[in-house]
This record gives C-alpha cells, sequence and structure tokens, in this order.
C-alpha cells in the first residue's frame, strides 16, 4: 500500500552553501551547512519560520550536527574536525571538544541526554559525559581503523552503532565498551546508520545504494531495501518503527515500510542531491507525522502525510 506525502513548506536560499544536516525537536528543525551557522527553525507552525542564528566558531563549515532535548543541548561538527556543543536556551557555547590528533566526524547523544558519542577519520569512537561541566572524556571504542562516517545511540542506551568508509559496520555494548557485531553486507562505504525506536532493529546504507536492515542481538540481516540509484547519505525511523525514511544522492527521499519491506512513497520535487532527512517529532499529537530534507539547493523542505477527509 502506497502513503501520499505532499510538501508543506519551502525555504530556498536557507544557507549561503550546501545544507549537509539537519536534526529535529518538537520545536525545531537545526540546520547547518559550509557557512559555519546554526540555523533553528520553528517546527510546530505552518510557515516555519527562521526563530534563530548561531554563529558557531567552525571556519570551514558543519557537516553534522545532533541535540538532546533533555540537556537542551546541540553539538555540531565541523569541517576542521572539532565538536562545538551549544546551549538551546540562551545559545551559548558550552563547550569545544578537539584533539590535535584526531578529527572527530560524526556524533549522536544518547536518548537520555547522558553520553555523547563521535567517530573520527582515524576510526576510532569517543564517548563524552555530556551531563558534566567539561564534556570529560569517559570512554573509546576501538574499531579497524577506517574512518568513521555515521553513528547512532539505541534509544534504550544499551548499543551504539558505527559505519565506516572501507563499509564496515559494527555493534558496540555500552555495559560493556566491546565489540559484540562486525556486521556482513558492505563492501563501500557506510554513511547512515539507524537503530529502530524499540532497538531491536538497525539499518545501514551509503555507497553501495542499498539499505541493509540488521538484528542488533544476534547480528543477523534480516533483509535489504533496494531502490535509489546513487549513495544514500541519510536515514531515520518515524517514532513508531514503522517506516523508514532514506535520503539520497539520487536527488530522492524515500520512505520503506518495514512490515511489507518495500518503498511506499518516493518524493523528487529536489533538483540536486540530498544530503539528510529526519522526521518531525509529532508523537503523541494529532498532527500527521512529516518530515524535512536539506541538500545541494540550500532549500529546506518540509513534508507532511495525506489525509483522506
Amino acid at each position: 500500500m502506497s502513503k501520499q506525502y505532499f510538501s508543506t513548506s519551502l525555504t530556498p536560499e536557507a544557507h549561503p552553501a550546501d545544507i549537509f544536516c539537519v536534526e529535529t525537536t518538537s520545536e525545531y528543525a537545526i540546520t547547518s551547512s559550509g557557512n559555519s551557522t546554526l540555523k533553528l527553525w520553528d517546527a510546530a507552525s505552518n510557515d516555519h519560520e527562521l526563530v534563530l542564528t548561531i554563529k558557531t566558531t567552525h571556519r570551514l563549515g558543519i557537516h553534522h550536527v545532533c541535540a538532546n532535548k533533555e540537556l537542551g543541548l546541540i553539538a555540531a561538527v565541523g569541517f576542521d574536525g572539532e565538536i562545538s556543543v551549544w546551549s538551546l536556551q540562551d545559545c551559548s557555547c558550552r563547550a569545544v571538544i578537539s584533539d590535535l590528533k584526531t578529527a572527530y566526524w560524526a556524533a549522536r547523544f544518547s536518548a537520555d541526554g547522558e553520553f555523547l558519542a563521535a567517530t573520527s577519520l582515524e576510526g576510532g569512537i569517543t564517548v563524552w559525559n555530556a551531563a558534566s561541566e567539561d564534556f570529560e572524556k569517559c570512554g573509546e571504542l576501538a574499531t579497524k581503523g577506517s574512518s568513521g562516517l555515521a553513528i547512532d545511540y539505541s534509544n534504550d542506551g544499551r548499543f551504539i552503532a558505527s559505519g565506516h568508509e572501507n563499509g564496515g559496520l559494527y555493534i558496540f555494548s555500552t555495559e560493556t565498551a566491546r565489540l559484540l557485531h562486525s556486521l556482513p553486507g558492505h563492501i563501500k562505504a557506510v554513511r547512515a546508520v539507524a537503530f529502530s525506536p524499540l532497538s531491536k532493529l538497525l539499518a545501514a546504507g551509503g555507497d553501495s545504494n542499498v539499505i541493509t536492515v540488521y538484528d542488533v542481538t544476534s547480528g543477523e540481516q534480516v533483509f535489504n531495501l533496494s531502490g535509489h540509484s546513487r549513495w544514500i547519505m541519510s536515514l531515520d525511523w518515524n517514532f513508531t518503527g514503522e517506516y523508514l525514511l532514506s535520503g539520497s544522492f539520487d536527488k530522492s527521499l524515500k520512505i520503506w515500510s518495514i512490515e511489507q519491506t518495500e518503498c511506499v512513497s518516493t518524493q523528487t520535487e529536489s533538483d540536486s542531491a540530498v544530503w539528510a532527512v529526519k522526521w518531525t517529532k509529532t508523537a503523541g499529537t494529532a498532527r500527521p507525522q512529516g518530515f524535512v530534507s536539506v541538500g545541494i539547493d540550500r532549500t529546506v523542505r518540509w513534508y507532511r502525510e495525506a489525509t483522506g477527509g
């Protein structure tokens, strides 16, 4: 059964350069680009106006951003290899995380807000105590050395997954800090990883143009989702875990039914590659669920599910 989505709002030239990343909370969509600013857009209104602009210290631009509502923090990862952490309340810089020997690449907060984890171009994963005043380093996870391009925390806090340039895909236990699974199925770069809301499945995609879905406990590959013709850059589960959203260099967005293991909707409004996609946080409301996309065309696009009536 197909699903219908329509574009409700778009902001062209939202940034003066490619928009590489988007994060969503119940209040905001947070975007950033090669111009080193974070922009916060109103997620609750229909016109999604710009609410705040944060000028960061990243000289070369920002390619990843994540947020944690519990702590009211945004973490931005720049092309300079540093991570800057910002307060959502007053837009102040809480911390700048840097290491002369390490260039950080992708970051993610744990769901409870206690930890921040990041991959690096050197291949390792570093974990910090996000609740501490100075973001104290509290652990490192050893991978097999290839650049880490993607990371995610499971919602239950028990697992961290990372995707790597050489096709490596790993699941770690946060309780033991040990590698649980080295997952097969990718021989090319893995650029996106995402745990399902109940932390039972892991989706991964990248330069192979195929999304692979794994059982987190066993590490077994459950099924593949095929349909994109270029690199898969971004993945995100909806809050029920019924659907998976993907954005690709083939200029399309796809919504996949996990039960049917097939694509149920394709959006092709953009005439250029899609860098990142995120579902809006509408759980527990009567409002139809939607999503946001950003990419090379510098436009922020908002979509909503079509409903009968």
